[in-house]
């Protein structure tokens, strides 16, 4: 199993559809708190059933700024198990050009191996940069939906 590709998941806009007006169906409004901070998401359980759906296709990771706070705080919160975690260097958000901050990252983690990257900050132009993956845009006021799983399981196929 250590040749499917990986699944990278980012949480806010993927999993939390932070710039949703109201709460969407199938959502829950979490507060979660650790130490002095707080924040407000908007979590599916269904995201969690569909992710460990697909662990049988791909192994997931979190590709997310959250890094281990995912495992801690959000992870439990759909019924995840703990995920490898992509930790992204002190200086990770310089100078990303029309890329996204996260693909020069995300190309040398991933090395030859083919992935599927869920994010709202991506574009053609991570497409590009990163072609032996799928590089799949998810609009951050809907979240992660049907149709977005089934291209996932389409691409896997």
């Amino acid at each position: 199993m250590a040749d499917r590709p990986y699944l990278l998941l980012d949480i806010d806009g993927p999993l939390n559809p932070y710039r949703a007006k109201s709460i969407p169906p199938g959502y829950a409004q979490h507060e979660i708190q650790e130490g002095e901070k707080t924040w407000t998401l908007l979590l599916s359980q269904q995201h969690g059933v569909e992710l460990n759906a697909l662990a049988t296709s791909y192994e997931l990771v979190w590709a997310t700024s959250w890094e281990h706070g995912a495992n801690r705080l959000i992870a439990p919160r759909l019924g995840l198990p703990e995920l490898p975690v992509i930790i992204w260097p002190p200086d990770a958000r310089s100078n990303p050009g029309q890329n996204s901050w996260k693909s020069r990252h995300i190309a040398r983690w991933v090395g030859e191996r083919r992935f599927a990257w869920v994010d709202d900050e991506v574009s053609s132009f991570d497409q590009a940069y990163l072609p032996q993956g799928l590089v799949h845009r998810v609009d951050a006021s809907r979240g992660l939906t049907a149709e977005d799983f089934a291209v996932l399981r389409a691409w896997v196929d």
